[in-house]
């Protein structure tokens, strides 16, 4: 059987039960190498690979699951820029016919939402900026298509010290939104870890200063863009449901 385990932001505190107890009876743990900090206390096997060795990862968990139970590790949740949807792509081309089982996570989107406040209160979308595997020119057609459609946008990926154009020119996109609405910006990095830090501003503040922001956002970041409801509710980013247009307080 193939686990494929979503650990939240890997503290002790994001972890659901499901996971924990996976992780306890597996026979062998898989995971991308910055991960085998949060799953070492298991003490269990770990096969570790780096970055873009995804494929290798998943192969390696599809063989070792025919014949034990394996858990594929992703942070937050796997269906969500994870590796779910590549073991069942693999377990398909490959014909391992391995019996593949999901363990959902919290994903990055609801703890940088909790963080900031409740941004995410109501419809919006997630893209990632990274064009490894998407092309720059889709991402930011959805980037443009979510902003026309008043969609609360929440990014992942959005920069690294070698790929800045996608969220750059996103940027110039949403520049071009801003004549009626100073959206709200939330910014969290390593969102539920030891480390955490997060700012709340404005796209006026955030255009004049970004180069100070551009040092302070990684890949461990999320960019929370409100849309033109969300408004900063005692220093918090909120995103109304609408429950104060429809029904009075008493």
């Amino acid at each position: 059987m193939l686990y494929v385990v979503g650990i939240g932001s890997g503290s002790k505190l994001h972890i659901t039960k499901e996971a924990e107890e996976v992780l306890k009876n597996v026979d062998l743990i898989v995971c991308y190498k910055n991960y085998k900090k949060y799953v070492e206390r298991f003490n269990k096997p770990i096969y570790t690979t780096g970055m873009t060795k995804e494929i290798d990862r998943v192969e390696y968990a599809l063989k070792e699951a025919k014949y034990k139970d394996v858990a594929l590790v992703s942070s937050g949740d796997p269906t969500i820029y994870g590796l779910a949807s590549l073991a069942y792509e693999i377990n398909s081309i490959k014909n391992y016919n391995v019996e593949i089982r999901v363990i959902p996570g919290i994903t990055a989107a609801s703890l940088a939402s909790s963080v900031l406040g409740s941004p995410l209160n109501h419809d919006f979308v997630v893209i990632s900026f990274s064009d490894l595997l998407t092309p720059l020119s889709t991402i930011l057609k959805r980037f443009e298509y979510a902003l026309k459609g008043d969609f609360v946008i929440c990014i992942y990926n959005p920069l690294s010290k070698k790929r800045k154009e996608p969220f750059l020119k996103a940027i110039d996109i949403l520049k071009d939104f801003v004549k009626d609405v100073n959206y709200i910006i939330g910014i969290v990095k390593n969102a539920g870890r030891d480390n955490e830090e997060y700012l709340i501003t404005n796209f006026e503040e955030f255009y004049k200063n970004l180069e100070k922001y551009l040092e302070f956002i990684d890949m461990n970041t999320i960019i929370i863009i409100g849309n033109s409801s969300t408004k900063i509710i005692n220093n918090k980013m909120v995103t109304p449901r609408g429950y104060l247009n429809k029904y009075k307080i008493l």
